[in-house]
């Protein structure tokens, strides 16, 4: 029986059992390249929101190339806790080198026809942190039915919608966002609790909601402002998509959206400051309801206006070998 080694990583988080579960399998021996069925397989006995392969690239400019699988075989292409993972265990393995306590070295990830830049830093402490920059923002479709979407959700009409400052509402509708190949539909709510009533029970009603508005390979955001610490504006959020079928505690290829989102139509919540000149970090938490607590940190205009930035760290949980699927199994 020939194997593969798995590792698993929970992202977003320094503490075991804490951030969001990722298998990452290494797939750079050649002698032993996946199929894309033999790779959904895999994903679909892992059962994990998603499984990660690292495979070799097929571009000269990137260094890594990595496939990304939802449990029900759908290959995703977002600049989320499926790729910040699969480097993190890069560069905690050796698999890419990075000297203790220096600059951060960029690296390149293949994520379908696009080649992105990577940052990974590890610490004298042995601390190893990714930042990922996310492709320019695209606001595309909004929500045409406020009332259809809320049924959805199991919550009311008047609780979409995010107030400001001043008491008004500054974020009134759903719309889909993206950063990357992946399109989430991010919809603002107007309180805390009103995010903890969500229901994602509805799957099917859900699933027509995001045909709705033309999303692929996307899910539901749901999210609200909370009170920040240190001075940085924060966010909770919550998460699912029909393909997953499970809650997901952490969604980086959504929270880079979401800062978009709020920098273009809401500044006020984040900056008192006007100008596009100016960077501000944000923190979005996600995963409270699933027993998590996943902290995703983006910087807006670090990297020129409008810029948006993912970083965040992870811990290795379990390692293993995993059987090949049998190239006569069809997925």
């Amino acid at each position: 029986m020939t194997t593969l080694r798995y590792n698993i990583i929970d992202v977003f988080s320094s503490t075991a059992y804490k951030g969001n579960p990722l298998a990452v399998v290494n797939n750079l021996n050649k002698s032993n390249t996946l199929t894309k069925p033999q790779m959904q397989l895999i994903a679909r006995q892992f059962n994990l929101s998603e499984t990660t392969f690292i495979c070799p690239p097929t571009t000269p400019t990137a260094n890594l190339r990595l496939r990304s699988f939802l449990p029900n075989g759908e290959e995703v292409f977002g600049a989320g806790h499926n790729s910040l993972g699969a480097w993190w265990w890069a560069v905690h393995s050796g698999t890419c080198d990075v000297p203790e306590n220096s600059d951060a070295r960029v690296y390149h990830q293949q994520l379908g026809d696009a080649v992105l830049p990577v940052e990974v830093l590890k610490s004298s402490a042995g601390e190893i942190r990714i930042s990922m920059r996310h492709g320019e923002p695209r606001f595309l479709n909004r929500h045409a039915d406020k009332a259809l979407l809320a049924r959805a959700l199991g919550i009311e009409t008047v609780d979409i919608g995010l107030q400001g400052p001043e008491g008004t509402t500054v974020l009134g509708e759903a719309q889909v966002v993206t950063t990357s190949p992946a399109r989430h539909l991010l919809i603002p709510l107007r309180s805390k609790e009103v995010l903890d009533q969500v229901s994602f029970a509805n799957k099917e009603r859900i699933a027509q909601e995001l045909a709705s508005t033309e999303s692929h390979n996307s899910g539901v955001y749901v999210f609200t402002a909370v009170e920040g610490k240190n001075g940085v504006p924060r966010f909770e959020a919550r998460f699912f998509s029909p393909g997953m079928g499970m809650e997901d505690p952490a969604t980086g290829s959504a929270a880079g959206p979401l800062a978009a989102y709020i920098w273009n139509h809401a500044r006020e919540l984040v900056s008192a400051e006007e100008g596009e000149s100016k960077t501000v970090d944000i923190e979005v938490v996600q995963g409270l309801k699933t027993g998590r607590e996943c902290l995703m940190k983006v910087t807006v205009g670090g990297r020129g206006p409008g810029s948006i930035e993912l970083s965040g760290t992870g811990v290795l949980v379990a390692d293993g070998n995993i059987a090949i699927p049998s190239a006569d199994i069809s997925f």
